[in-house]
Protein backbone atom coordinates (compact mmCIF):
# COMPACT_ATOMS: atom_id res chain seq x y z
CA UNK A 1 0.00 0.00 0.00
CA UNK A 2 1.12 3.67 -1.08
CA UNK A 3 0.21 6.12 1.27
CA UNK A 4 -0.02 9.69 -0.62
CA UNK A 5 -0.36 13.23 -0.21
CA UNK A 6 -2.09 14.66 -3.06
CA UNK A 7 -2.37 18.48 -4.21
CA UNK A 8 -5.20 17.64 -6.27
CA UNK A 9 -4.81 20.31 -9.27
CA UNK A 10 -4.86 23.68 -6.88
CA UNK A 11 -3.96 26.76 -8.83
CA UNK A 12 -1.31 28.41 -8.65
CA UNK A 13 -1.07 30.97 -5.60
CA UNK A 14 -0.95 34.73 -6.33
CA UNK A 15 2.21 36.20 -4.83
CA UNK A 16 0.72 38.90 -3.74
CA UNK A 17 -2.17 37.78 -1.91
CA UNK A 18 -2.76 38.57 1.66
CA UNK A 19 -4.56 36.16 4.04
CA UNK A 20 -7.37 37.93 6.12
CA UNK A 21 -9.96 35.90 7.38
CA UNK A 22 -13.81 37.14 6.99
CA UNK A 23 -15.54 37.49 10.28
CA UNK A 24 -18.47 34.69 10.62
CA UNK A 25 -22.01 35.46 12.72
CA UNK A 26 -21.55 31.79 13.01
CA UNK A 27 -19.03 32.53 16.08
CA UNK A 28 -18.14 34.12 18.82
CA UNK A 29 -14.63 34.53 17.73
CA UNK A 30 -15.49 37.77 16.01
CA UNK A 31 -12.87 39.42 13.14
CA UNK A 32 -10.08 36.96 13.07
CA UNK A 33 -6.30 38.41 13.58
CA UNK A 34 -4.57 39.13 10.48
CA UNK A 35 -2.74 35.71 9.31
CA UNK A 36 -4.98 34.19 11.96
CA UNK A 37 -6.38 30.89 10.78
CA UNK A 38 -9.87 29.44 10.92
CA UNK A 39 -10.38 24.91 10.54
CA UNK A 40 -13.55 24.45 10.27
CA UNK A 41 -14.02 20.84 11.31
CA UNK A 42 -17.07 17.94 12.10
CA UNK A 43 -16.29 17.40 15.39
CA UNK A 44 -13.82 18.35 18.42
CA UNK A 45 -12.67 16.27 21.27
CA UNK A 46 -14.40 16.63 24.72
CA UNK A 47 -10.93 17.39 26.73
CA UNK A 48 -7.81 18.10 25.92
CA UNK A 49 -5.98 16.00 28.18
CA UNK A 50 -4.27 13.18 26.28
CA UNK A 51 -4.72 10.45 28.74
CA UNK A 52 -8.41 10.84 29.31
CA UNK A 53 -9.50 10.69 25.44
CA UNK A 54 -8.20 8.81 22.23
CA UNK A 55 -9.79 9.76 19.36
CA UNK A 56 -9.29 10.96 15.68
CA UNK A 57 -10.59 14.11 16.46
CA UNK A 58 -8.35 14.57 19.39
CA UNK A 59 -4.87 14.15 17.46
CA UNK A 60 -5.98 16.82 15.40
CA UNK A 61 -4.97 18.95 18.03
CA UNK A 62 -3.00 17.68 20.71
CA UNK A 63 0.48 17.85 18.84
CA UNK A 64 0.16 21.49 18.48
CA UNK A 65 0.02 21.63 22.62
CA UNK A 66 2.08 19.23 23.58
CA UNK A 67 5.33 17.65 22.66
CA UNK A 68 6.71 13.72 23.45
CA UNK A 69 9.91 13.01 24.62
CA UNK A 70 11.05 11.52 21.42
CA UNK A 71 9.64 12.75 17.97
CA UNK A 72 8.37 10.88 15.06
CA UNK A 73 8.91 12.27 11.61
CA UNK A 74 6.50 12.02 9.05
CA UNK A 75 8.92 13.36 6.19
CA UNK A 76 11.64 10.93 6.92
CA UNK A 77 10.06 7.23 6.51
CA UNK A 78 9.19 7.60 10.41
CA UNK A 79 12.22 7.92 11.91
CA UNK A 80 12.73 8.53 15.70
CA UNK A 81 14.24 11.42 16.57
CA UNK A 82 14.96 13.66 19.94
CA UNK A 83 12.85 15.99 20.77
CA UNK A 84 12.11 17.18 24.56
CA UNK A 85 14.78 14.21 25.43
CA UNK A 86 17.93 14.95 23.64
CA UNK A 87 19.61 11.37 24.12
CA UNK A 88 18.52 7.69 25.57
CA UNK A 89 20.06 4.94 26.63
CA UNK A 90 17.97 1.29 26.29
CA UNK A 91 19.30 -0.43 29.26
CA UNK A 92 17.74 -3.54 28.47
CA UNK A 93 14.24 -4.70 27.17
CA UNK A 94 12.88 -3.68 29.98
CA UNK A 95 14.04 -0.26 30.78
CA UNK A 96 15.22 3.19 28.99
CA UNK A 97 16.84 5.99 30.63
CA UNK A 98 16.04 9.54 29.27
CA UNK A 99 18.47 12.85 29.26
CA UNK A 100 16.58 15.58 28.80
CA UNK A 101 16.73 18.86 27.07
CA UNK A 102 17.87 22.09 30.07
CA UNK A 103 15.59 24.54 27.85
CA UNK A 104 12.58 23.76 27.84
CA UNK A 105 9.22 25.88 29.35
CA UNK A 106 5.86 25.34 29.66
CA UNK A 107 2.92 27.44 28.44
CA UNK A 108 2.82 28.46 32.18
CA UNK A 109 6.26 29.51 32.53
CA UNK A 110 7.89 26.91 34.69
CA UNK A 111 10.92 24.68 33.24
CA UNK A 112 10.11 21.29 32.78
CA UNK A 113 12.13 18.93 35.30
CA UNK A 114 12.35 15.25 35.34
CA UNK A 115 9.91 15.30 37.83
CA UNK A 116 6.96 16.43 35.64
CA UNK A 117 8.03 13.77 33.14
CA UNK A 118 7.78 11.60 36.06
CA UNK A 119 4.25 12.16 36.87
CA UNK A 120 3.19 12.59 32.80
CA UNK A 121 4.12 8.76 33.12
CA UNK A 122 2.81 7.74 36.63
CA UNK A 123 -0.70 6.32 38.22
CA UNK A 124 -1.59 9.68 39.13
CA UNK A 125 -2.39 10.47 35.65
CA UNK A 126 -2.46 7.53 34.15
CA UNK A 127 -4.58 5.46 36.37
CA UNK A 128 -6.89 8.22 37.69
CA UNK A 129 -10.65 8.65 36.36
CA UNK A 130 -11.69 11.91 35.21
CA UNK A 131 -14.58 13.24 37.28
CA UNK A 132 -17.63 14.19 35.57
CA UNK A 133 -16.18 12.95 31.81
CA UNK A 134 -17.05 9.51 31.75
CA UNK A 135 -12.94 8.82 30.55
CA UNK A 136 -9.93 8.23 32.26
CA UNK A 137 -6.28 7.17 32.00
CA UNK A 138 -6.99 3.29 33.09
CA UNK A 139 -8.82 2.49 29.83
CA UNK A 140 -7.90 4.89 27.17
CA UNK A 141 -3.81 4.30 27.74
CA UNK A 142 -3.51 1.11 29.29
CA UNK A 143 -2.98 -0.29 25.63
CA UNK A 144 0.46 2.05 25.26
CA UNK A 145 1.33 3.14 28.54
CA UNK A 146 -0.41 0.26 30.98
CA UNK A 147 3.31 -1.50 30.79
CA UNK A 148 5.01 0.93 32.57
CA UNK A 149 5.99 -0.66 36.31
CA UNK A 150 7.96 2.14 37.80
CA UNK A 151 9.50 5.53 36.89
CA UNK A 152 12.66 7.09 38.72
CA UNK A 153 13.69 10.32 38.61
CA UNK A 154 17.80 9.82 38.57
CA UNK A 155 18.50 13.81 38.88
CA UNK A 156 16.84 17.31 37.75
CA UNK A 157 16.97 16.20 34.09
CA UNK A 158 17.21 12.48 33.93
CA UNK A 159 14.97 9.17 34.38
CA UNK A 160 14.88 5.85 34.17
CA UNK A 161 11.12 4.39 33.11
CA UNK A 162 10.94 0.41 33.75
CA UNK A 163 8.79 -1.84 32.25
CA UNK A 164 6.94 -5.11 34.07
CA UNK A 165 7.65 -7.05 31.17
CA UNK A 166 10.11 -6.95 27.92
CA UNK A 167 8.95 -4.36 25.43
CA UNK A 168 9.87 -4.85 21.63
CA UNK A 169 8.86 -0.75 21.17
CA UNK A 170 10.05 0.30 24.83
CA UNK A 171 11.44 2.99 22.54
CA UNK A 172 8.71 3.87 20.06
CA UNK A 173 6.25 3.93 22.81
CA UNK A 174 7.80 7.12 23.62
CA UNK A 175 7.15 9.09 20.35
CA UNK A 176 3.37 8.89 20.14
CA UNK A 177 0.43 9.34 21.52
CA UNK A 178 -0.54 9.88 24.54
CA UNK A 179 3.24 9.70 25.41
CA UNK A 180 2.85 13.73 26.13
CA UNK A 181 4.00 15.64 28.82
CA UNK A 182 2.51 18.10 30.45
CA UNK A 183 3.14 20.01 33.73
CA UNK A 184 2.99 19.00 36.77
CA UNK A 185 2.72 22.14 38.51
CA UNK A 186 -0.12 22.95 36.14
CA UNK A 187 -1.90 20.41 36.65
CA UNK A 188 -1.81 21.21 40.56
CA UNK A 189 -3.24 24.64 39.60
CA UNK A 190 -5.83 23.43 37.84
CA UNK A 191 -7.44 22.10 40.98
CA UNK A 192 -9.21 19.30 39.06
CA UNK A 193 -9.72 16.88 36.16
CA UNK A 194 -12.19 18.33 34.78
CA UNK A 195 -10.48 21.94 35.09
CA UNK A 196 -7.04 20.79 33.53
CA UNK A 197 -9.19 18.70 30.33
CA UNK A 198 -10.09 22.31 29.50
CA UNK A 199 -6.89 23.98 29.57
CA UNK A 200 -3.80 21.79 29.97
CA UNK A 201 0.05 23.07 30.04
CA UNK A 202 2.08 21.67 27.97
CA UNK A 203 5.33 22.54 25.98
CA UNK A 204 4.10 22.89 22.51
CA UNK A 205 3.96 25.37 19.73
CA UNK A 206 0.75 26.71 20.38
CA UNK A 207 -1.24 26.92 23.82
CA UNK A 208 -4.64 26.53 24.70
CA UNK A 209 -6.50 30.53 24.46
CA UNK A 210 -10.61 29.14 24.86
CA UNK A 211 -11.95 25.90 24.58
CA UNK A 212 -15.79 26.17 24.53
CA UNK A 213 -17.08 22.35 24.99
CA UNK A 214 -18.50 21.56 20.95
CA UNK A 215 -18.00 24.98 19.98
CA UNK A 216 -14.47 26.06 19.25
CA UNK A 217 -11.00 25.21 20.46
CA UNK A 218 -8.16 28.69 19.99
CA UNK A 219 -5.08 28.39 20.16
CA UNK A 220 -2.43 31.19 20.10
CA UNK A 221 1.88 30.98 19.58
CA UNK A 222 3.60 29.99 22.71
CA UNK A 223 6.12 32.54 22.84
CA UNK A 224 8.77 30.42 24.76
CA UNK A 225 8.76 26.94 22.91
CA UNK A 226 11.71 25.44 22.44
CA UNK A 227 11.96 23.69 19.04
CA UNK A 228 13.09 25.19 16.05
CA UNK A 229 9.75 25.15 14.26
CA UNK A 230 7.66 27.97 15.31
CA UNK A 231 3.84 28.57 15.71
CA UNK A 232 3.04 29.89 11.81
CA UNK A 233 -0.29 31.53 12.62
CA UNK A 234 -1.18 34.47 14.82
CA UNK A 235 -4.37 32.24 16.04
CA UNK A 236 -6.03 28.88 14.92
CA UNK A 237 -9.20 28.95 15.24
CA UNK A 238 -10.95 25.12 14.98
CA UNK A 239 -14.97 25.85 14.57
CA UNK A 240 -17.34 22.64 14.81
CA UNK A 241 -19.35 22.85 11.63
CA UNK A 242 -21.24 19.18 11.35
CA UNK A 243 -22.41 19.35 7.79
CA UNK A 244 -20.14 19.62 4.77
CA UNK A 245 -21.94 21.36 2.53
CA UNK A 246 -21.63 24.32 5.25
CA UNK A 247 -17.85 23.69 5.38
CA UNK A 248 -17.47 24.02 1.68
CA UNK A 249 -19.44 26.99 1.63
CA UNK A 250 -17.39 28.80 4.04
CA UNK A 251 -14.11 27.65 2.39
CA UNK A 252 -15.23 29.40 -1.02
CA UNK A 253 -16.40 32.36 1.12
CA UNK A 254 -13.23 32.83 3.00
CA UNK A 255 -14.68 32.30 6.35
CA UNK A 256 -12.16 29.04 6.97
CA UNK A 257 -9.14 28.78 5.78
CA UNK A 258 -9.24 24.84 5.78
CA UNK A 259 -12.46 22.15 6.29
CA UNK A 260 -12.04 18.97 7.19
CA UNK A 261 -13.27 15.73 6.33
CA UNK A 262 -13.99 16.18 2.79
CA UNK A 263 -15.56 13.08 0.90
CA UNK A 264 -13.95 12.21 -2.71
CA UNK A 265 -17.74 12.84 -4.41
CA UNK A 266 -16.70 16.57 -2.77
CA UNK A 267 -13.44 17.25 -4.81
CA UNK A 268 -14.68 17.80 -7.88
CA UNK A 269 -17.21 20.69 -6.44
CA UNK A 270 -13.84 22.34 -4.63
CA UNK A 271 -11.13 21.88 -7.63
CA UNK A 272 -13.66 23.47 -10.05
CA UNK A 273 -14.36 26.55 -7.65
CA UNK A 274 -11.84 29.73 -7.62
CA UNK A 275 -9.03 30.23 -4.83
CA UNK A 276 -9.66 27.24 -2.95
CA UNK A 277 -8.08 23.13 -3.42
CA UNK A 278 -7.89 20.30 -2.12
CA UNK A 279 -5.02 18.48 -0.33
CA UNK A 280 -4.67 15.06 1.87
CA UNK A 281 -5.00 11.04 1.03
CA UNK A 282 -4.56 8.05 2.37
CA UNK A 283 -3.56 7.87 6.38
CA UNK A 284 -1.99 5.60 8.19
CA UNK A 285 -4.90 4.24 9.67
CA UNK A 286 -7.40 1.23 8.81
CA UNK A 287 -11.13 1.99 8.77
CA UNK A 288 -12.94 -0.90 10.00
CA UNK A 289 -15.65 -2.61 12.03
CA UNK A 290 -15.92 -4.23 15.41
CA UNK A 291 -18.74 -7.05 16.29
CA UNK A 292 -20.01 -7.35 19.71
CA UNK A 293 -20.31 -11.09 20.32
CA UNK A 294 -21.11 -10.98 23.92
CA UNK A 295 -24.23 -11.84 25.85
CA UNK A 296 -26.80 -14.76 25.79
CA UNK A 297 -29.01 -15.14 22.84
CA UNK A 298 -27.04 -13.23 20.99
CA UNK A 299 -26.46 -14.52 17.00
CA UNK A 300 -23.13 -12.27 17.12
CA UNK A 301 -21.90 -15.34 19.25
CA UNK A 302 -21.13 -18.02 16.62
CA UNK A 303 -18.09 -16.89 14.94
CA UNK A 304 -19.30 -17.94 11.62
CA UNK A 305 -21.93 -15.41 11.69
CA UNK A 306 -19.32 -12.91 11.74
CA UNK A 307 -17.12 -14.80 9.07
CA UNK A 308 -20.25 -14.51 7.24
CA UNK A 309 -20.55 -10.54 7.72
CA UNK A 310 -16.72 -10.42 6.43
CA UNK A 311 -16.99 -12.41 3.23
CA UNK A 312 -20.32 -10.43 2.40
CA UNK A 313 -18.64 -7.13 1.86
CA UNK A 314 -17.31 -6.36 -1.41
CA UNK A 315 -14.37 -3.58 0.13
CA UNK A 316 -13.15 -2.83 -3.54
CA UNK A 317 -16.63 -2.01 -4.63
CA UNK A 318 -17.09 0.59 -1.65
CA UNK A 319 -13.27 2.23 -2.74
CA UNK A 320 -14.36 2.29 -5.50
CA UNK A 321 -17.80 3.98 -5.37
CA UNK A 322 -17.51 6.13 -2.39
CA UNK A 323 -13.34 7.08 -2.53
CA UNK A 324 -13.31 6.91 -6.69
CA UNK A 325 -10.51 4.47 -6.24
CA UNK A 326 -8.36 7.15 -3.99
CA UNK A 327 -7.81 4.40 -0.99
CA UNK A 328 -7.15 0.98 -0.85
CA UNK A 329 -8.14 -2.08 0.72
CA UNK A 330 -5.19 -3.05 3.36
CA UNK A 331 -3.84 -6.67 3.14
CA UNK A 332 -5.86 -7.77 6.87
CA UNK A 333 -5.04 -5.70 9.85
CA UNK A 334 -1.52 -4.31 8.78
CA UNK A 335 -0.12 -1.42 6.89
CA UNK A 336 3.20 -1.25 5.07
CA UNK A 337 4.43 1.40 7.19
CA UNK A 338 5.13 -1.60 9.36
CA UNK A 339 8.32 -1.93 7.51
CA UNK A 340 9.59 -5.66 8.23
CA UNK A 341 6.74 -6.67 9.86
CA UNK A 342 4.40 -6.14 6.99
CA UNK A 343 3.44 -9.62 5.37
CA UNK A 344 3.02 -8.61 1.63
CA UNK A 345 2.06 -11.85 0.75
CA UNK A 346 -0.83 -11.56 3.15
CA UNK A 347 -3.94 -11.47 1.01
CA UNK A 348 -6.75 -9.15 0.83
CA UNK A 349 -10.06 -9.70 2.30
CA UNK A 350 -11.83 -12.06 0.06
CA UNK A 351 -15.55 -11.55 -1.10
CA UNK A 352 -17.80 -14.40 -1.32
CA UNK A 353 -21.52 -14.15 -1.28
CA UNK A 354 -21.85 -17.74 -1.63
CA UNK A 355 -19.39 -18.88 1.06
CA UNK A 356 -21.66 -16.56 3.51
CA UNK A 357 -24.65 -17.93 3.01
CA UNK A 358 -23.31 -21.12 3.35
CA UNK A 359 -21.66 -20.52 6.41
CA UNK A 360 -24.81 -18.51 8.01
CA UNK A 361 -26.60 -21.63 7.00
CA UNK A 362 -24.49 -24.07 8.58
CA UNK A 363 -24.59 -21.78 11.65
CA UNK A 364 -28.48 -22.44 12.00
CA UNK A 365 -28.99 -18.31 11.61
CA UNK A 366 -32.65 -17.93 11.12
CA UNK A 367 -32.81 -14.15 10.31
CA UNK A 368 -32.26 -12.53 13.65
CA UNK A 369 -31.47 -9.24 13.81
CA UNK A 370 -28.45 -7.71 14.16
CA UNK A 371 -28.23 -3.78 14.70
CA UNK A 372 -25.69 -1.88 13.14
CA UNK A 373 -24.76 1.28 15.32
CA UNK A 374 -23.09 4.25 13.08
CA UNK A 375 -23.05 8.03 13.16
CA UNK A 376 -23.35 10.65 10.17
CA UNK A 377 -19.92 12.37 9.12
CA UNK A 378 -17.37 11.52 11.83
CA UNK A 379 -15.31 10.11 9.08
CA UNK A 380 -15.59 10.34 5.67
CA UNK A 381 -18.67 8.89 3.69
CA UNK A 382 -19.71 7.38 7.41
CA UNK A 383 -23.75 7.01 6.82
CA UNK A 384 -23.19 6.30 2.90
CA UNK A 385 -20.74 3.35 4.19
CA UNK A 386 -22.97 2.03 6.61
CA UNK A 387 -26.25 1.95 4.02
CA UNK A 388 -23.83 0.29 1.23
CA UNK A 389 -22.92 -2.45 4.06
CA UNK A 390 -26.26 -2.92 4.90
CA UNK A 391 -27.11 -3.91 1.65
CA UNK A 392 -24.32 -6.22 0.89
CA UNK A 393 -25.59 -8.10 3.98
CA UNK A 394 -29.23 -8.16 2.85
CA UNK A 395 -27.79 -9.94 -0.57
CA UNK A 396 -26.16 -13.19 1.52
CA UNK A 397 -29.25 -13.26 3.83
CA UNK A 398 -28.36 -11.05 6.74
CA UNK A 399 -30.97 -9.31 8.69
CA UNK A 400 -29.08 -5.99 9.59
CA UNK A 401 -31.14 -3.08 11.18
CA UNK A 402 -29.36 0.05 10.55
CA UNK A 403 -29.36 2.63 13.48
CA UNK A 404 -28.30 5.55 13.10
CA UNK A 405 -27.14 7.77 16.33
CA UNK A 406 -25.30 11.04 17.32
CA UNK A 407 -22.33 9.99 19.51
CA UNK A 408 -20.11 7.23 20.81
CA UNK A 409 -21.73 7.30 24.32
CA UNK A 410 -24.96 6.29 22.39
CA UNK A 411 -23.16 3.67 20.35
CA UNK A 412 -21.11 2.20 23.35
CA UNK A 413 -24.57 2.03 24.94
CA UNK A 414 -24.39 -1.52 26.70
CA UNK A 415 -27.51 -2.99 25.61
CA UNK A 416 -28.38 -6.60 24.34
CA UNK A 417 -29.17 -5.11 20.83
CA UNK A 418 -25.88 -3.61 20.68
CA UNK A 419 -23.78 -6.03 17.56
CA UNK A 420 -21.74 -3.83 15.07
CA UNK A 421 -20.09 -0.18 15.06
CA UNK A 422 -17.52 1.18 13.48
CA UNK A 423 -14.23 2.02 14.18
CA UNK A 424 -10.36 3.21 13.02
CA UNK A 425 -7.16 1.44 13.71
CA UNK A 426 -4.33 3.91 13.60
CA UNK A 427 -0.83 3.16 13.22
CA UNK A 428 0.15 4.88 16.60
CA UNK A 429 3.88 2.81 16.32
CA UNK A 430 5.36 0.86 12.66
CA UNK A 431 4.40 -2.24 13.77
CA UNK A 432 1.47 -4.27 14.58
CA UNK A 433 1.40 -3.92 18.52
CA UNK A 434 0.14 -0.52 17.65
CA UNK A 435 -3.28 -1.69 15.61
CA UNK A 436 -4.36 -4.99 15.83
CA UNK A 437 -2.77 -5.69 18.96
CA UNK A 438 -3.61 -2.54 20.88
CA UNK A 439 -7.18 -2.44 19.71
CA UNK A 440 -8.34 -6.08 19.95
CA UNK A 441 -5.97 -7.32 22.64
CA UNK A 442 -6.57 -7.65 26.36
CA UNK A 443 -5.63 -4.09 27.18
CA UNK A 444 -7.98 -2.41 24.75
CA UNK A 445 -10.90 -0.60 25.55
CA UNK A 446 -13.60 -3.19 24.03
CA UNK A 447 -12.14 -6.14 25.79
CA UNK A 448 -12.69 -3.98 28.80
CA UNK A 449 -16.26 -3.15 28.30
CA UNK A 450 -16.83 -7.41 27.44
CA UNK A 451 -17.64 -6.59 24.13
CA UNK A 452 -16.11 -9.93 23.12
CA UNK A 453 -13.68 -12.42 24.93
CA UNK A 454 -10.22 -13.12 24.11
CA UNK A 455 -9.06 -16.74 22.78
CA UNK A 456 -6.26 -17.55 24.87
CA UNK A 457 -4.47 -18.83 22.57
CA UNK A 458 -4.66 -15.46 20.65
CA UNK A 459 -3.33 -13.48 23.65
CA UNK A 460 -0.38 -15.39 23.88
CA UNK A 461 0.44 -15.17 20.84
CA UNK A 462 0.29 -11.58 21.13
CA UNK A 463 2.15 -11.13 24.32
CA UNK A 464 4.95 -12.90 22.47
CA UNK A 465 4.62 -10.55 19.91
CA UNK A 466 5.03 -7.28 22.03
CA UNK A 467 7.67 -8.84 24.11
CA UNK A 468 9.99 -10.77 21.62
CA UNK A 469 12.64 -8.62 20.02
CA UNK A 470 13.51 -11.26 16.81
CA UNK A 471 11.54 -10.01 13.72
CA UNK A 472 11.42 -13.10 12.78
CA UNK A 473 9.82 -15.04 15.19
CA UNK A 474 7.33 -11.90 15.30
CA UNK A 475 6.53 -12.03 12.00
CA UNK A 476 6.04 -16.11 12.40
CA UNK A 477 3.72 -14.93 15.53
CA UNK A 478 1.70 -12.04 13.43
CA UNK A 479 1.25 -14.28 10.70
CA UNK A 480 -0.67 -16.26 13.29
CA UNK A 481 -2.59 -13.95 14.70
CA UNK A 482 -4.49 -12.90 11.70
CA UNK A 483 -4.96 -16.56 11.03
CA UNK A 484 -6.71 -16.53 14.61
CA UNK A 485 -8.60 -13.30 14.11
CA UNK A 486 -9.72 -14.83 10.25
CA UNK A 487 -11.45 -18.17 12.01
CA UNK A 488 -12.71 -15.50 14.98
CA UNK A 489 -13.34 -12.35 13.89
CA UNK A 490 -13.96 -9.40 16.30
CA UNK A 491 -14.57 -6.89 13.26
CA UNK A 492 -12.85 -6.50 9.78
CA UNK A 493 -10.95 -4.16 8.00
CA UNK A 494 -12.62 -2.11 5.30
CA UNK A 495 -9.47 0.04 3.41
CA UNK A 496 -7.15 2.87 4.40
CA UNK A 497 -9.27 5.63 6.05
CA UNK A 498 -8.55 9.27 3.60
CA UNK A 499 -7.90 12.79 5.12
CA UNK A 500 -9.06 15.27 2.50
CA UNK A 501 -8.93 19.04 3.07
CA UNK A 502 -10.13 21.74 1.64
CA UNK A 503 -7.58 24.58 1.80
CA UNK A 504 -7.63 28.41 0.62
CA UNK A 505 -5.06 29.19 -2.33
CA UNK A 506 -3.29 31.81 -0.08
CA UNK A 507 -2.70 28.79 2.47
CA UNK A 508 0.20 26.72 1.43
CA UNK A 509 0.11 23.03 3.91
CA UNK A 510 0.48 20.04 3.19
CA UNK A 511 -1.14 17.50 5.44
CA UNK A 512 1.02 14.43 7.25
CA UNK A 513 -0.39 10.79 6.39
CA UNK A 514 -2.02 10.96 10.23
CA UNK A 515 -4.56 12.68 11.81
CA UNK A 516 -2.31 15.16 13.41
CA UNK A 517 -2.27 19.19 11.63
CA UNK A 518 1.12 20.32 12.13
CA UNK A 519 0.32 24.30 11.80
CA UNK A 520 3.90 25.12 12.31
CA UNK A 521 6.22 27.14 9.92
CA UNK A 522 7.61 23.92 9.41
CA UNK A 523 4.86 22.83 7.35
CA UNK A 524 2.59 26.20 7.25
CA UNK A 525 3.16 29.40 5.55
CA UNK A 526 0.47 32.26 3.87
CA UNK A 527 0.93 33.61 0.78
CA UNK A 528 2.82 36.97 1.19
Amino acid sequence: MTFTILNLGRPARAAAAALAVAATALFAGGTAEARGLTVAVQKLPDVLEPAMENSNVHLRVIYSIFDTLVKTDYRNGGQLKPALATDWEIESPRSIVFTLREDVTFHNGAKMTAEDVAWAFGPERLNTRAEGTGSGGTVVVRPFLGGIESVEVLDRHRLRITMAEDDALILQRFANYPAQIGSKAGFEAAGSWTEWAKQPVGTGPYEVAEFVFGERLVLRPFEGYWGESKAAAEEVTFVVVPEIATRIAGLRSGQFDIITEVGPDHIAEIEQAQGVGIVGGSILNIRGLIYDSAGEGNPMADPRVRQALNLAIDRQAIVDSLYDGKTEVTRGWQMEVFGDMYLADRPKSVYDVAQAKALLQEAGYDGEEIVYRSQQGYYTNQGQTAQILVSMWKQAGLNVRLDMVENWDQIYEDTADRGIFDGSFTAYYPDPVGQIWRRFGPKGSWVQRGIYDLDESFVELGTELETNPDVQARREVFAQMLDAFKENPHGTPLHALTQFYGVRDDVDWTPYPTQYMNLTDAELSFAE
